[in-house]
C-alpha cells in the first residue's frame, strides 16, 4: 500500500530562562507528523544527544529546552505559498 505524503506546519517552542518563543517551519512526510516534529525538537540546536525532560515535555540543549509544540496539516497550495516565508525542514 502506497503511503501519501502530507504537508504540515510545525512549531517548536523554546524555553530560555524566563523567555519562551515559538518558531514555525514547514515539512512534508508520509509518516507520523508528531514523531517528525519531535525529531526536529531533539536536534533543533544541532545536538543528537539532548536529554529529554518529562516535566517540560522537551529536550535540553545548554540552558534551553526545545519542545515539539504543534503540528498542523495544511493543503499543498498553502505549503507552496508559505515556503516563500518559512524554512522547510
Amino acid at each position: 500500500m502506497k503511503r501519501t505524503v502530507k504537508y504540515y506546519l510545525g512549531t517548536i517552542r523554546e524555553y530560555n530562562g524566563e523567555m519562551e518563543y515559538n518558531t514555525h517551519y514547514l515539512f512534508k512526510t508520509d509518516g507520523c507528523p508528531d514523531k517528525y516534529n519531535d525529531k526536529v525538537a531533539k536536534t533543533w540546536r544541532g545536538d543528537e544527544d539532548n536529554e529529554y525532560d518529562e516535566d517540560l515535555g522537551g529536550y535540553w540543549s545548554d540552558d534551553c529546552v526545545m519542545c515539539p509544540h504543534e503540528t498542523k496539516k495544511i493543503p499543498i497550495g498553502h505549503f507552496v505559498i508559505l515556503k516563500r516565508y518559512l524554512p522547510v525542514l
